[in-house]
């Protein structure tokens, strides 16, 4: 059996504000670096055998509290990072809609399909993280993955592997520092755990 825990990064200032933040480089606030340090906590009796990132400042950062002295490999992949909002990063959704009319007009119709302008769709982001997941996961058959990455990375990565199906990615919630756990037996993918928050709380 193969366990992939997904991670999602601490708060940011652009979180708190709602703003777009893709592959805009930003670090932890202070609520962001406390939530993270309560990862310590919670994967401290976990024998990871690998550790996945984005490579942003955020992933990094979170990254740091899951490993702490542990000595298992780290590996930075582009291809789990946030969906690259373009010219919309750093926007709120209301000041899309005032400079970029055409933008949220076409969220509105097919979010799946709209391409950011200077950045990405939702559908070129999903089908990068799924190949990366499935890359991952042929590489470390019956070993315990972390990946520690972006809402919208976490929520394509279980919408492949539990639904196949790119129109279920929004029917995970996954906040802040949540984490989330698949097991893989074989072919077949089990969602075990999905945004669990209670480490947080300790």
């Amino acid at each position: 059996m193969t366990e992939l825990y997904l991670v999602r990064h601490g708060e940011t200032e652009e979180n708190r504000n709602s703003r777009f933040c893709g592959w805009t480089d930003v670090s932890l606030n202070e609520a962001g670096r406390q939530q993270a340090q309560k990862l310590t906590e919670a994967f401290k009796n976990i024998a990871i055998d690998v550790m996945y990132t984005s490579g942003l400042k955020r992933a990094e950062e979170t990254a740091f509290y899951i490993r702490r002295e542990q000595q298992y490999p780290v590996y930075a992949m582009d291809a789990l990072r946030e969906l690259n909002f373009g010219e919309a990063e750093g926007l709120t959704i209301e000041e899309i809609k005032e400079k970029h009319p055409n933008v949220y007009e076409g969220l509105e119709k097919d979010y799946i399909k709209l391409k950011f302008p200077q950045g990405e769709s939702l559908e070129e982001m999903h089908d990068r993280v799924a190949a990366a997941v499935d890359e991952m996961l042929s590489q470390h058959v019956d070993k315990k993955i972390v990946l520690v990455a972006h809402s919208g990375v976490i929520r394509s990565a279980i919408a492949h592997l539990i639904t196949g199906d790119i129109k279920h990615h929004w029917n995970f919630k996954v906040n802040h520092c949540s984490i989330n756990k698949i097991e893989k037996h074989g072919d077949f993918c089990v969602l075990t755990v999905l945004n669990d928050l209670g480490h947080l709380n300790k």
